[in-house]
């Protein structure tokens, strides 16, 4: 490489650190001035997405008294209701439980300006009842593993879904061979019965401490890799998030973790918010969706509050999300395809 290639290179990288500083600087901004989430915010007590014709946002606040506050906002594109979810807006002063933004049998107005005072608070949402599966048949088959917490994490086993996946993304063998290198790599079951892994870094640690377009090439990269592995054995992850990515110490490897393949986040647009496990549309063009969602995190080191807060990443990333995020599945980048499309980026060029 000749010197002015070099320099030029130099420059690229640093102008997209620059661009991807300035990003994670102003999201933190928004964070400190809306006061509808934490840490300017009051405590959330719980929060819970609704579907329907007009998506909503229930929020329950803690405000010193024995109910809280309930309120919830209506979707609605362009209203003061989205720049509110968007951190765009504060809340308004208005005390008691309300909703922003009103459907068309019960108002005339239709904007999502409207304030409408409610005379009780609903409950927020109790916890489904656990179903975890008795899997101690299969944790018994495992070889027993000394726990060194300096190089182990364990966790307990919570479906067969997730053992089973396991062993066959390593040849069927504990602890075999992980195929690829970038899924987390069962070794075998603590005397407790817990799952042991290779202790690995969370995204908490590791995040913010790269910005460069060669790292987040190489971990979504990964990503396609160990989704190639999962979707060739008939796996659908169902739950592709920043924090189901785990990281080697100096960042550079991904490792994606969380195989049970049961229940997710239901970000893509044909994943059904009520359905159950077998029948809320989950395929491989799901888990191509999250990849987006995924690149946004990266990029901004941290994860959404709300679907509604928009982040955009800097080129050539923000092709790739777009591509990945395409409402119809059909839409979507096949992995071969991604795998191009990722490939093709120049850490060289922008």
């Amino acid at each position: 490489m000749s010197s002015t290639t070099a320099e030029a290179t130099a420059i690229t990288h640093d102008l997209f650190g620059q661009e991807v500083a300035h990003l994670r600087v102003e999201y933190q901004a928004k964070r400190q001035r809306s006061d509808a989430f934490p840490p300017a915010g009051r405590p959330i007590v719980d929060m819970e997405l609704v579907s329907g014709d007009i998506p909503a946002v229930r929020i329950w606040y803690q405000d010193g008294t024995q109910l809280g506050q309930y309120v919830r906002f209506f979707d609605i594109r362009g209203t003061l209701c989205d720049d509110i979810l968007r951190l765009e807006r504060p809340l308004p002063a208005v005390k008691g439980h309300y909703e922003r933004g009103c459907l068309a049998e019960q108002w005339e107005c239709l904007d999502g300006h409207v304030i409408r005072s409610l005379d009780q608070c609903p409950s927020h949402p109790t916890e489904p009842e656990a179903d975890f599966e008795d899997v101690s048949d299969l944790v018994f088959k495992l070889p027993l593993i000394d726990v060194d917490s300096s190089k182990h994490f364990t966790k307990k086993g919570k479906y067969k879904s997730e053992i089973e996946n396991l062993l066959k993304c390593q040849g069927s063998a504990c602890p075999g061979t992980a195929l690829p290198p970038h899924l987390v790599h069962l070794l075998g079951a603590s005397a407790d019965g817990q799952l042991v892994f290779e202790k690995l870094s969370t995204r908490g640690p590791t995040l913010a401490r790269f910005s460069s377009l060669e790292t987040y090439k190489r971990w979504n990269l990964d990503i396609v890799d160990a989704l190639s592995c999962l979707h060739s054995l008939g796996i659908v992850h169902r739950d592709l998030r920043i924090d189901n990515c785990l990281f080697t110490p100096e960042g550079s490897r991904l490792v994606v973790c969380d195989l049970e393949s049961r229940w997710g986040q239901r970000a893509a647009a044909e994943i059904a918010c009520d359905g159950g496990v077998d029948d809320s549309g989950w395929t491989a063009r799901s888990d191509i969706h999250d990849i987006g969602n995924c690149i946004k995190c990266m990029v901004y080191a941290n994860a959404p509050i709300t679907n509604q807060v928009e982040w955009p990443v800097p080129e050539p990333l923000q092709s790739v999300v777009v591509a990945c995020m395409r409402t119809s599945p059909d839409d979507r980048p096949t992995l071969l395809e991604l795998r191009r499309m990722v490939e093709e980026i120049s850490v060289g060029g922008r």
